[in-house]
């Protein structure tokens, strides 16, 4: 094929591409910032915790059949969704993310550990008692909060 036949530049313009929604529009900024991993990650969190909302003012409102379902299962469930998608982000990340991810979970286990032994000092000196999901919500907030960091470095 002579050279004087290859043009890189089209002669046509493209045609338009399907009409965008304004939702498909803000997804596409908020990827901008957020990858798609990060952003699964974000909600399914914050679902886990409006779950949890509804479990703490489920006994007040609900019958007692219904209300250990919801107490019981519901947050569970969540917690399992939040796992799940955790999981997937880990499975489709490279090697070094991977390594990454193990680690910021090592350092969070550390850190509630040690910070649950501190409490557990100041409740032998006085303090009030603490629930165990202040703990599960402190463990979460700063697994996600190191696990937003790995990942936003790694794109």
């Amino acid at each position: 094929m002579p050279e004087s036949d290859f043009d890189p530049q089209p002669t046509r313009p493209l045609p338009p591409g399907p009409p965008q929604s304004p939702g498909y529009q803000m997804l596409g900024r908020v990827n901008k910032f957020y990858s798609l991993r990060v952003v699964g990650i974000l909600c399914s969190l914050w679902t886990y915790l409006c779950a949890l909302g509804v479990a703490m003012v489920a006994p007040r409102y609900l019958a007692p059949d219904t209300r250990n379902f919801v107490v019981v299962v519901l947050p569970l469930l969540t917690g399992v969704l939040v796992v799940g998608i955790i999981f997937m982000a880990y499975v489709a990340s490279d090697e070094y993310v991977r390594r990454r991810i193990l680690r910021c979970a090592a350092l969070t286990g550390v850190i509630v550990a040690f910070s649950t032994l501190g409490y557990f000092c100041l409740e032998m000196l006085g303090y009030a008692r603490l629930s165990m999901i202040v703990v599960n919500l402190y463990g979460w907030a700063v697994f996600t909060a190191l696990l937003m960091w790995i990942l936003y470095r790694a794109r």
